[in-house]
């Protein structure tokens, strides 16, 4: 009957009109007539289904892709950055980070030009730099979204050549790729700025005069790292409370707590505001097994602490 049940009642009812009485012809009609009255369910329309849900998943994937793709055509990887150097295409390198952001961090790309970034939406740009000079700008915004905010508006001053870092200053460090300080600082603190997340990091601010620890005192599994300002480090010695050095801008402190499960071994002032960015053992510890540069600073801190100390002990036993 092929489901045409009123078709098929109409073709059997004149085969049964032309030769009448005949048993399969009946049967025949009766069946058409009673599915007519009744229709059996329909399967589900499984083929179908399936190519309507297909034809949506492409759809939705095209979309996607689509949007990746428009979102990332002026996005460029460290790597291409550096191919560009290598085959002398120069490009300029604009540190377009927040005013928050670049006072935050200490690092900055080689050779990078500074530029706030409002001061392109206001129209303040001076930037001394050829239309047809590729740009490349880096932030540490999320989706890297300053960047492309000064991107598309380099673009509208006639720019043709910007593009944006993908993964801002933060990819170019994951990348190992080198990096500078704005000012000077000591090597440990560079590595250490350049294997970690600032925004991830807790922060302890200081007033001069403060004691950030007091000897003996539980290191509760901390290590520190001079953001700003400058700690003096002290210790008691036959009651005579000593200034044993003085730690600044990028200087890491107590890290021997990493090596020895002890109080802290000596008191932590500040003499100047001191911001300090905390540093959990299990994060130094990875840093130290997995950065070979800020392993050799460490140990090279700590075979100096070794020879001051017994310093101290030959002068203290004169």
């Amino acid at each position: 009957l092929g489901e045409r049940y009123k078709a098929a009642v109409a073709k059997i009812s004149e085969a049964n009109a032309l030769v009448p009485n005949l048993a399969d012809v009946r049967r025949a009609l009766a069946d058409a007539e009673a599915k007519l009255k009744n229709p059996p369910p329909r399967p589900f329309p499984w083929a179908w289904a399936t190519l309507g849900v297909s034809l949506l998943s492409v759809g939705a994937y095209g979309g996607m892709f689509g949007r990746r793709w428009w979102r990332n055509r002026f996005r460029i990887l460290p790597a291409q950055v550096i191919g560009a150097i290598e085959a002398g295409d120069s490009p300029v390198l604009l540190d377009v980070r927040t005013t928050t952001d670049f006072e935050t961090s200490p690092l900055r790309l080689p050779g990078a030009v500074r530029l706030e970034p409002g001061s392109v939406s206001a129209g303040d740009l001076t930037l001394d730099v050829a239309p047809e000079q590729m740009i490349v700008t880096y932030c540490t915004s999320p989706e890297e979204a300053t960047s492309a905010a000064v991107a598309l508006a380099l673009q509208k001053r006639g720019y043709k050549r910007v593009r944006i870092l993908k993964g801002g200053l933060g990819g170019w460090t994951n990348a190992r790729l080198p990096v500078e300080s704005k000012s000077a600082l000591p090597s440990v603190g560079l590595e250490i700025y350049k294997s970690l997340t600032l925004g991830d990091l807790e922060r302890r601010r200081f007033k001069a005069g403060e004691v950030i620890t007091k000897e003996g005192s539980d290191s509760r599994g901390e290590a520190f790292l001079v953001h700003a300002g400058v700690v003096e480090v002290r210790r008691t010695f036959d009651g005579d409370h000593r200034l044993l050095s003085t730690m600044g801008e990028g200087e890491l402190i107590g890290e021997l707590s990493l090596f020895r499960e002890a109080p802290r071994s000596a008191d932590l002032i500040a003499q100047t505001d001191v911001e300090l960015l905390v540093i959990k053992n299990e994060r130094l510890d990875w840093l130290i097994r997995n950065r070979p540069l800020l392993t050799i600073e460490v140990l090279r801190r700590l075979a100096n602490m070794i020879v001051q100390t017994d310093r101290e002990r030959a002068h203290a036993a004169r």
